[in-house]
């Protein structure tokens, strides 16, 4: 059981470093470095030239997450059966993984249309949070479940990580049609967008500080999570430690981002900037997740009530 605990971990840090080799992809502007699919230029082994290598990688690295989301389901149906926190995101997640590679495909044979590639990058977010869910699934079931003093606790903040999630779907979606439509630099400077804090008429600007509005309207929610995690410090711990880590990487991203546009864009920031994405969305998964957890526990060992005395 601790093994596949772990497969189910490594399977979500590897979900992680496939969005990573994602954007870089996009980054590097090799979405078609392999104009066919499955194959590149016809054949398995792709040709010799940057472009073709890098999406090659990409299509690698999926397979290999494909695998191992498959073989955390095989022994999750194995050793968790009799756990549906566990058995369900589980067997999910391979019909979610054939869903991505289809969208993947599709964007191929469409040649990138920004709209499929915001959703590729959406979904991998919702593969992220299915695997985390199975991950801390095994985790709680290993370890006994909520300790009863935390119940009340984790859902009131898990309920601020789940709201914080809805609007940070807008932004994600919003971020990966913005990088595949051109309009990352439809903006000059920033905060502002060429000077103004509105954007012209441009389809382009629009769409770019669309992004960052939404971007900055997700600090609302995040600073309630916050405030909720440091009310409940003295119950809660990996509360807290959810609050700092979701605050202290979205101060970084709003960073990244602004040196984004003041360096046009560099290759390695662009990275950086979405592997931070799936890092927050990870750590809001995981409070969301737990406070869920945490309120079916109390809902199942719930008193039943009394019956009714007969007249």
């Amino acid at each position: 059981m601790t093994a596949t605990r772990n497969l189910a971990f490594i399977t979500v840090f590897a979900t992680v470093i496939l969005i990573g080799v994602g954007v870089y992809v996009r980054a590097t502007g090799s979405g078609l470095g392999c104009p066919d699919w499955p194959t590149c230029h016809g054949g398995i082994v792709p040709p010799h030239e940057q472009e073709a290598l890098i999406e090659s990688t990409h299509r690698f690295v999926a397979a290999l997450v494909g695998v191992l989301v498959i073989a955390t389901a095989v022994f999750a149906w194995r050793h968790f059966r009799g756990t549906p926190a566990v058995i369900w995101p589980a067997v999910a997640a391979v019909p979610l993984v054939g869903i991505q590679g289809l969208l993947g495909a599709i964007t191929v044979w469409e040649e990138l249309p920004a709209e499929i590639v915001a959703t590729h990058l959406l979904l991998a977010m919702l593969i992220l949070t299915v695997m985390a869910a199975t991950a801390l699934g095994m985790f709680n079931d290993m370890r006994g479940g909520f300790p009863h003093e935390q119940r009340a606790a984790a859902w009131r903040v898990g309920q601020r990580a789940a709201v914080a999630l809805v609007l940070f779907a807008a932004v994600v979606w919003m971020g990966g049609y913005l990088g595949e439509s051109g309009g990352s630099t439809a903006c000059e400077g920033w905060p502002f967008c060429s000077g103004g804090v509105f954007p012209g008429a441009d389809d382009q600007q629009i769409t770019h500080m669309t992004h960052r509005y939404l971007a900055a309207l997700l600090a609302v929610p995040l600073a309630w999570l916050v405030v909720a995690a440091w009310r409940e410090r003295g119950t809660l711990r990996w509360g807290m430690h959810v609050a700092r880590t979701t605050a202290l990487i979205y101060a970084v991203q709003v960073a990244v981002g602004a040196l984004n546009v003041f360096y046009t864009f560099p290759d390695a920031l662009t990275v950086t900037h979405t592997v931070l994405a799936s890092l927050l969305w990870l750590a809001l998964s995981a409070a969301a997740l737990l406070g869920y957890s945490a309120q079916a526990v109390r809902r199942e060992r719930a008193p039943a009530p009394p019956a009714e005395a007969p007249a």
